[in-house]
């Protein structure tokens, strides 16, 4: 297991390049959003099911990460495997995972919308 500073640094670099991945996200889709209601064009439509499709799954994938993990910790407490810093290690874990899903598709929305 990394050690807390570590995942934190990599937790708190992930943070940064999500932010800018989702500025990029919400400045293409913004056009997309605010012209919808007057040229329901279809490639727009489908954008914007897709805007909300995605974040369900995102939410049900990290969900079932964060369960994964905090499983994970919760067996290694109960076995007496697990101290102070291998709690703080193990919550952090628990956050990473949960973000994950998002994260990659935030990405993937950059790089996907930046290309049009």
């Amino acid at each position: 297991m990394l050690s807390f500073q570590v995942m934190f640094i990599r937790a708190m670099s992930s943070v940064l390049e999500t932010s800018q991945a989702s500025a990029v996200t919400i400045g293409h889709r913004m056009p997309i959003l605010a012209t919808l209601p007057f040229w329901p064009h279809p490639d727009n439509l489908i954008e914007a099911s897709r805007m909300v499709t995605e974040k369900f799954e995102a939410l049900a994938e990290g969900a079932v990460a964060a369960t994964d993990e905090m499983a994970q910790l919760g067996l290694r407490a109960a076995f007496g495997e697990a101290d102070a810093r291998d709690l703080a290690s193990g919550l952090m874990s628990v956050a990473v995972a949960a973000a994950r899903p998002a994260e990659r598709r935030v990405r993937a929305n950059a790089r996907r919308l930046s290309r049009h």
